[in-house]
């Protein structure tokens, strides 16, 4: 829960990257492994040139290569050849085409958002901590500067010298120069993650601020690996850390 001004909850559903890649990946391999080999299709004399014959499995192995930008499911996509129908849009060397096309258009957009990260990207400036108004729990109020609106991943850990970091907060926004977030914490929320923790002490809290670049979309979507390769997380995120009192 929280309150926020000129803001809202970014979705990250689709931003969480590898997991929903490979998932939705596996889904979509097993469906095209179950396919019977020799099914096919021919005389489909409306659709356009080079996709008038060819085997069903391939077809969705093609599919798949280029929705996933994946070049190796190339390796079973087979042309099947019918007289008086073109089967050239379905081969091998069709798809690995398409996928290094796609890849390239993915390159180039994503690099762009490099380009305007760069340029105006939103940073935290600072943050603060105060009692809720129930005297209870606590809000977290961070202070943004930049100018991209975009989606971004905001957390918030309490760091302990002798054990790992304690997660207070971690979600999806939409943030840009206008927004003014309260994030509400309950205090029952913390004890949950952090059983020795106590009210009126100081705590050393880091707060990291993540641009969400999210992973492609139907015509394409990006695994962690490119996405690390063309924009690192250390290149789009940034942290600081405070002592504040609970």
């Amino acid at each position: 829960m929280f309150l926020a001004s000129a803001t809202c909850l970014f979705a990250t559903g689709l931003a969480a990257a590898d997991g929903d890649y490979a998932t939705r990946r596996a889904a979509v391999v097993k469906k095209c492994e179950s396919t019977n080999p020799s099914a096919s299709q021919s005389g489909l004399f409306f659709n356009p040139d080079g996709y008038r014959s060819f085997y069903v499995r391939s077809q969705c192995f093609q599919d798949a290569a280029v929705q996933f930008r994946d070049a190796t499911l190339c390796a079973d996509v087979r042309q099947r050849r019918a007289l008086l129908s073109s089967s050239w849009g379905y081969t091998a060397a069709r798809c690995r085409m398409l996928v290094s096309e796609g890849v390239a258009a993915d390159r180039r957009g994503l690099e762009e958002i490099v380009r305007r990260y760069a340029t105006g990207g939103i940073t935290l400036r600072d943050f603060q901590i105060e009692r809720n108004g129930n005297g209870r729990d606590v809000d977290i109020i961070p202070v943004f500067a930049g100018i991209y609106g975009h989606g971004y991943t905001l957390s918030f850990e309490i760091l302990r010298p002798d054990a790992p970091p304690v997660l207070l907060h971690s979600s999806g926004y939409y943030v840009d120069e206008k927004s003014n977030l309260r994030i509400y914490i309950p205090q029952s929320d913390i004890r949950q993650r952090f059983p020795a923790f106590a009210m009126n002490r100081p705590y050393s809290v880091r707060a990291t601020l993540m641009l969400d670049v999210g992973m492609g979309g139907q015509a394409g979507y990006w695994s962690d690996a490119f996405i690390e390769n063309v924009f690192p997380v250390r290149e789009r995120s940034r942290s600081i850390t405070r002592q504040a009192s609970f």
